[in-house]
C-alpha cells in the first residue's frame, strides 16, 4: 500500500509560468540621477538665497546712505556776483553769508531730497536735489536775495549781507547746479542769474557760487 506521500494528487494539474526576479537599480543608474535632482534643486535655491541676501545688504547700504544725508547743516556761501546797471558794471564779492540748512527725503519722489536754505539775515528759500552714488544734482530753483543799495555801482567789494539802515535792492535770482557728499560735509556749487526787482536791465550773474555745508 502506497503511503499518503507517494499518493497521487486528485485534479487538474496548474501550470505557473517563473518569471525571473528584476534586479534592483544600481547607485550608479536611477538613484544617481534622483541625487542629481536633488542637488540642482538646492544649488538653485542657494542661488536664489544669494540674490536675495545681495538685495537686502545693497538695499540696506542705500537706506543707511540715504539717512546719513538727512538732517541739520550750518553752511556758508561765499563767491562772486558781477552787477551790472546803466551805470556799467563791477564785480562784487559776497560775505558773511550763513545760515542754516535742514535736507529732507522727498516724499513723493524717492530719489530725491528737498533742502531748506534759513539765512541768518532772515532770508530763506528751498531747492530740491537729486542723490547720485556720492553727488548731488541741484535742481533749478528761485529765490530772493538783497543788494545794499548804492548810487552808483562802486569799484570795491561790497557786504551783499550788510544790516544797515540803508535801502536794499532785491534781485529774482535762478541757480542751478550740483555737489558731491564727502562724510558730515558738504561742498556744493551752483551758477546764478538774476535780474533786478521792477528794473529788468539791471543784471546780477555769479558763475561760481559755493556751499560748504557741515553737519550739526
Amino acid at each position: 500500500m502506497k503511503s499518503f506521500l507517494e499518493q497521487p494528487r486528485r485534479g487538474k494539474t496548474h501550470e505557473v509560468l517563473i518569471t525571473p526576479h528584476k534586479a534592483k537599480p544600481q547607485c550608479g543608474g536611477g538613484t544617481g540621477t534622483a541625487i542629481n535632482a536633488v542637488w540642482n534643486k538646492a544649488c538653485t535655491a542657494i542661488a536664489a538665497m544669494c540674490c536675495v541676501i545681495i538685495i537686502m545688504t545693497m538695499f540696506t547700504a542705500c537706506n543707511q546712505d540715504n539717512q546719513a544725508l538727512t538732517g541739520d547743516y550750518s553752511y556758508k556761501l561765499s563767491g562772486e556776483v558781477v552787477l551790472t546797471n546803466a551805470d556799467g558794471e563791477v564785480a562784487c564779492r559776497l560775505i558773511h553769508r550763513n545760515g542754516q540748512m535742514n535736507i529732507l527725503k522727498d516724499k513723493s519722489q524717492k530719489s530725491k531730497y528737498i533742502i531748506t536754505m534759513n539765512e541768518m539775515s532772515g532770508g530763506c528759500y528751498t531747492m530740491t536735489a537729486e542723490l547720485r552714488s556720492d553727488s548731488l544734482l541741484i535742481e533749478s530753483h528761485t529765490f530772493n536775495t538783497n543788494i545794499l543799495s548804492t548810487n552808483s555801482i562802486p569799484d570795491i567789494d561790497i557786504d551783499l549781507n550788510q544790516d544797515e539802515d540803508d535801502a536794499t535792492i532785491v534781485y529774482r535770482i535762478s541757480a542751478a547746479g550740483g555737489g558731491i557728499v564727502n562724510g558730515n560735509i558738504l561742498i556744493l556749487n551752483e551758477v546764478w542769474a538774476g535780474k533786478q526787482s521792477g528794473n529788468s536791465s539791471a543784471t546780477l550773474n555769479g558763475p561760481e557760487m559755493t556751499i560748504i555745508a557741515e553737519k550739526n
